[in-house]
């Protein structure tokens, strides 16, 4: 049994008393309850406040509830989430970001018809290796490509150092490989050092590291040749970003 009581437009001082109740189903009188005092009794309402007073109501008390609360798809607004906005606004922006996953500088064909070839992938070993696809090569015969370097020259010659990595995928069509420095007098090439030949492994990663002495007045520049290139030739070279320097420099 649910017993409900209701007052409505007493003051808020009243007090309600629930001396006897009666069962009537239809026009039958089943009998008298006891007082409710004498009854199992917790009451569903508190004390009355001067606004008209407050009902409290038990959550056992509540018919068909839902089992579980599943929470529904739903979107905010960033002025709904707090700080969002802030932090938003610290993040770089576009342009910086392009700056950071696009290198500045890449190995390029000495003949730019052969830049189509060279593509930029980062790798988590290497950094950035700019990889040449064999099969994008215009002509045949040894074909160089360079890699723009920073320096002054100096009126005396001075020792240099450099190092690199060669990586090969599935190469084929290639005598070899010839990574360089060259001395540069402005755009002319001078000279080189010793060209290192290395076998055209159809997949293998090769470590370069190199010394010479670079003549005065001249600026240095790596190079890198691919010996011998056929028509048909596949696969692709992948050359790191070159470490080029004084002995003093490459020893800090």
């Amino acid at each position: 049994m649910k017993l409900r009581i209701t007052s409505s437009g007493a003051p808020a001082s009243a007090n309600v008393e629930i001396t006897d109740v009666m069962f009537q189903p239809g026009a039958a009188v089943s009998g008298w309850l006891p007082h409710v005092t004498e009854m199992p009794w917790v009451s569903g309402v508190t004390d009355m406040d001067s606004g008209g007073g407050s009902v409290v109501i038990r959550w056992e008390d509540i018919e068909g509830k839902p089992i579980s609360y599943p929470p529904a798809s739903h979107v905010h607004t960033i002025d709904q989430v707090t700080g969002l906005q802030g932090a938003l606004d610290s993040k770089a922006s576009s342009s910086s970001v392009a700056s950071i996953v696009t290198p500045a500088k890449k190995w390029a064909g000495l003949v730019s018809a052969h830049d189509s070839a060279v593509t930029v992938e980062f790798d988590p070993d290497y950094g950035w290796i700019s990889w040449i696809d064999l099969s994008k090569l215009s002509t045949v015969g040894d074909i160089a490509f360079s890699f723009p370097h920073s320096a002054s020259s100096s009126t005396a010659a001075r020792p240099y150092g450099w190092s690199m990595n060669v990586l090969t995928e599935g190469i084929g069509g290639v005598t070899a490989l010839r990574p360089r420095v060259d001395y540069m007098n402005g755009a002319t090439v001078t000279g080189s050092n010793a060209e290192l030949s290395l076998t055209a492994w159809a997949t293998w990663g090769y470590s370069v590291v190199h010394d010479f002495i670079l003549p005065a007045s001249r600026l240095p520049r790596p190079t890198f040749v691919v010996v011998g290139n056929t028509v048909g030739s596949t696969g692709r070279i992948g050359l790191t970003r070159p470490v080029l320097a004084t002995k003093s420099e490459v020893s800090q």
